[in-house]
């Protein structure tokens, strides 16, 4: 089966080309982009390689640089709600995978991450969401020392 490819207009590549079903719907959108329901993860230096931008598929912005949680704490746990679960409709057996939002400064060196509040997306269903966990995470770690 051939995949469809669609363009979209991102804040940092232009006009690009993405599969389809590389899109990711947000039922409740994202903390303060409420209205933005539709997003493309977008690795631009390969598969799985971070960061990667979490891109709206509907408009330049929101754009959000993006890093799996556990390259930066090995320890990371995501703890959600029976009704957060619902949300996503995430089963035992469900494709989860966990990003967190960089503050990406003019120097680099003073990124920070929102540890406290991760992007979750299930990709069996292509849903996401953001939550606020309850663990003792801040929201803004820096990540180069």
């Amino acid at each position: 089966m051939t995949k469809k490819l669609i363009k979209i207009n991102t804040r940092d590549f232009g006009e690009i080309e993405i599969n389809e079903d590389s899109i990711f719907e947000f039922p409740s959108g994202v903390f303060a982009f409420e209205e933005t329901k539709h997003f493309a993860l977008i690795s631009p230096l390969g598969d799985d390689v971070y960061p990667m931008w979490l891109q709206s598929a509907d408009d330049v912005t929101p754009c959000f640089v993006v890093f799996d949680p556990t390259i930066i704490d090995a320890n990371y746990e995501v703890t959600l709600s029976k009704s957060e679960k619902a949300l996503l409709d995430i089963k035992e057996d469900t494709n989860l995978k966990y990003l967190v939002i960089a503050k990406v400064p003019e120097n680099f060196r003073e990124t920070t991450v929102n540890m406290k509040s991760p992007i979750v997306l299930n990709a069996d269903t292509n849903t996401g969401a953001q939550f606020i966990l309850p663990h003792d995470y801040t929201f803004r770690l820096q990540i180069y020392k």
